[in-house]
């Protein structure tokens, strides 16, 4: 049995501070033998595939796999190194779901209009595979300085209003958005950009899993 000790950060700052690309987390531990070890808890890229680029047309465009090219002992990496691992919540007011508050929620929505199942991945991932029902609000088209028109058009489809230059969120609905997995920064994005113009974040809900978690667990999914 493996006995774990109370180790230290590396960093003085909170847990959500730590990169475990760069930093990791220290731990010291004794084994079946009762020695005493010590590791540092990170993201682990094998040294051989350090040095190995990627083509985002490949590993974004929605083929769930590295370029052919790509030797075989490298291509976890595409999913277990990208991005930065989010923390479990993403503010005090939104409330993260698992597997099962997804599913609940799909079931509500079908007979509540009111709420949407948001896929905030770019449409070439969403078109080829996503979860059932869920609407496509890319986040890049959140970016409202550089998408003004397209901004406009996916609020008003989140029921957002907007009167005399002022956005009324009186309509507004709860959406539960999701990405690619933990370490995918495009749900936090777009909900970043939707606070930013004062949609209430309790209407905000997020899976954090997202794709990933929902492909592991061997889940459903449809092409659109």
């Amino acid at each position: 049995m493996i006995k774990i000790i109370l180790g230290s950060l590396v960093l003085a700052t909170s847990i959500f501070a730590v990169d475990l690309q760069t930093d990791g987390v220290e731990v010291k531990f004794k084994n079946s033998k009762d020695e005493e070890k010590t590791v540092v808890i990170k993201r682990e890229k094998k040294e051989e595939c350090k040095d190995v680029g990627f083509d985002p047309k490949v590993v974004y465009g929605g083929e769930h796999q590295a370029a052919e090219s790509v030797k075989a002992d490298c291509k976890r990496a595409f999913v277990t190194y990208m991005g930065k691992i989010a923390p479990i919540k993403y503010s005090d007011k939104v409330e993260t779901f698992g597997e099962v508050e997804v599913l609940d929620f799909i079931e509500k929505a079908k007979k509540d209009k009111n709420l949407m199942l948001v896929d905030s991945r770019t449409e070439n991932w969403f078109y080829h595979e996503t979860i059932p029902s869920a609407v496509n609000v890319p986040y890049i088209y959140m970016k409202q300085s550089q998408y003004p028109d397209e901004f406009e058009e996916y609020v008003e489809m989140l029921g957002v209003k907007k009167v005399n230059g002022k956005y009324d969120f009186s309509n507004a609905k709860t959406i539960l958005m999701f990405c690619n997995g933990a370490w995918c920064g495009q749900s936090p994005e777009s909900m970043k950009a939707l606070t930013a113009i004062g949609y209430p974040e309790e209407k905000l809900k997020w899976y954090r899993g997202g794709m990933q978690s929902w492909l592991s667990l061997g889940l459903t999914t449809v092409k659109p």
